[in-house]
């Protein structure tokens, strides 16, 4: 089923990708704009040109191209389509939530190496739970799908720690140690925040709140969260 829905979703892109470039080929006033942000593209890249200017260029080229893409009907239908479908999977997901492990490595002894710890995942659900891992700060970017962080199996530093995701939509779940102090600032344009047994409705807001200990607690955590269509939840243990 995952292996449908990505290719599904791949084929979706190709289709728009495809559709805008007729629709470009058949309005001259879009094909003038996008051509003109490939000119200052290309400009941009040229050997010699002083670091300021290149980027000035660059910034030009992607509103140029920016532009032509979104005054396409085929980019605004397949906008609506990728809605209807992340409203779809939101509602799906809730009857029949489904969850997978996600792949770990262990701590390299290098410092220097690269450790990947959670990989990005732009569809499908993750989690880490039930796993035993050395703690590092949790930075990363979900499309649609639920995420599950147990916070309970590593041993946080003294300090603050933080937690960092982005989500398009679903359900972010975070188990949390009762003896940790957190500050938690979410960020969604829908869905519901819960946390400590208090569910609260979040409409185009952003909440940030305390626990009680955080002011004295040797371990705190930073919980930041941006939804675009979720929920998130906060359990602590």
């Amino acid at each position: 089923m995952k292996k449908l829905e990505g290719s599904f979703i791949f084929l979706f892109l190709v289709l728009v990708a495809v559709g805008i470039a007729f629709e470009m080929l058949f309005r001259w006033e879009l094909l003038v704009l996008f051509a003109i942000g490939i000119c200052f593209l290309f400009t941009s890249r040229k050997e010699g040109i002083p670091k300021k200017k290149a980027r000035s260029r660059l910034f030009i080229a992607a509103v140029f191209i920016l532009i032509s893409v979104l005054l396409t009907a085929t980019f605004k239908i397949g906008l609506v389509i990728a809605g209807i479908f992340a409203v779809y999977y939101y509602v799906s997901r809730k009857r029949a939530p489904q969850l997978l492990m996600v792949k770990t490595k262990e701590t390299a002894e290098n410092l220097n190496s690269r450790n990947t710890f959670i990989r990005n995942q732009w569809f499908g659900n993750q989690r880490v739970l039930d796993v035993v891992y050395e703690w590092d700060n949790i930075n990363i970017q979900t499309g649609i799908g639920d995420t599950i962080i147990d916070l309970g199996n590593t041993v946080l530093p003294t300090g603050e720690s933080v937690v960092l995701i982005r989500s398009f939509s679903g359900k972010i779940r975070l188990l949390v140690p009762f003896d940790l102090g957190i500050c938690l600032e979410h960020s969604a344009i829908f869905g519901h925040l819960q946390y400590d047994k208090e569910s609260t409705v979040v409409q185009n807001d952003t909440i940030k709140l305390y626990s009680d200990n955080y002011e004295t607690a040797p371990r705190k955590v930073k919980i930041i969260t941006s939804v675009v269509l979720g929920d998130l939840e906060v359990i602590r243990l």
